[in-house]
């Protein structure tokens, strides 16, 4: 069992196809992200990320995000900036053809969208 934060904004397609790659591994994923059919009732805007957010990103053994360059602002990258600094593993997958910027400067990894990429950077992040 792998258990994986994903940010994500809702007005794209990109959890869809981030939990439709991770579906496709060998691996029995538990998702600790924020489903949109029971979202969080507050969010306390006091912090960068939410800490019920916090709590999810700390339950997860890895962290896994779009190359989007709509990932640049807002809740997204702070929630990627949150996990690298508790030490969690973060990879960006290609979902589109250029990468935000902010994911390129935190030199996090940009796997191609294939499952067999996905699972070798699991196995050598967990």
């Amino acid at each position: 069992m792998i258990n994986v934060f994903i940010p994500h904004r809702w007005n794209n397609d990109d959890y869809f196809y981030l939990t439709n790659i991770l579906d496709r591994t060998k691996f029995k994923v538990r998702d600790y992200s924020v489903p949109a059919s029971s979202p969080f009732d507050k969010i306390d805007y006091r912090y960068n990320v939410d800490p019920q957010i916090q709590k999810q990103i700390r339950y997860a053994s890895v962290v896994i995000c779009s190359n989007r360059p709509a990932n640049n602002n807002g809740i997204s990258i702070e929630e990627i900036k949150y996990a690298l600094s508790i030490g969690k593993p973060v990879a960006a997958i290609r979902i589109t053809d250029n990468t935000s910027s902010q994911i390129s400067a935190m030199g996090i990894e940009v796997l191609p969208y294939r499952k067999d990429s996905l699972e070798a950077w699991i196995y050598r992040n967990i």
